[in-house]
């Protein structure tokens, strides 16, 4: 086990601070434009769904256009509450409390992930009851599935470089803590 003093841990402890105040501001400024643009892509989505009941589409179609705007509500919802989590993150807190919490935040998979699922859910029974789209659907099935899990596979390379490593000294910053 490596033994670090507590000059070294200072040293460290501000700069891991600093990476983490980055990469929140980062993700917090990603979150809010994201938010942004379903919050546009809500109204527009909704305009056309009306539009398209006026014209008398098939209701397969309509329930279809349907579970897509909810996906769109559901993303817009779930990029707000990741803009709050991330924009208010409080680093004046006891040092050992600030980075269980920067723990939490970046691991990769939490329950919180759970409405991005929904989400996922959302989108796939749009494609199910949109036969406009003119779609084989256990080919749809097959191509979203592939979708969802190449989206996941770059998401996770993604965390492992750009997140787990700050993760992981959070982590080790804290064991050297309650280590002492």
């Amino acid at each position: 086990m490596k033994t670090t003093n507590k000059k070294e841990q200072q040293v460290r402890l501000p700069e891991l601070t600093e990476k983490l105040i980055k990469k929140d501001k980062q993700y917090a400024s990603m979150s809010k434009r994201f938010q942004i643009l379903y919050w546009i892509f809500l109204p527009v989505f909704l305009i056309i769904i009306i539009v398209e009941i006026i014209n008398g589409i098939p209701l397969k179609d309509i329930i279809g256009n349907v579970f897509f705007l909810l996906a769109i509500l559901n993303s817009a919802l779930l990029f707000r509450f990741y803009y709050k989590a991330y924009n208010t993150v409080d680093y004046s807190q006891p040092t050992l409390l600030m980075l269980k919490k920067a723990v939490a935040r970046y691991q990769p998979l939490q329950l919180r992930t759970l409405w991005t699922l929904l989400g996922i859910g959302f989108v796939d029974l749009g494609l199910v009851f949109n036969s406009s789209l003119g779609f084989d659907l256990i080919r749809v099935q097959m191509a979203f599935l592939a979708l969802v899990v190449v989206s996941m596979g770059i998401g996770l390379v993604i965390w492992w470089v750009s997140y787990k490593p700050l993760r992981d000294a959070a982590r080790a910053m804290i064991r050297e803590i309650e280590g002492e």
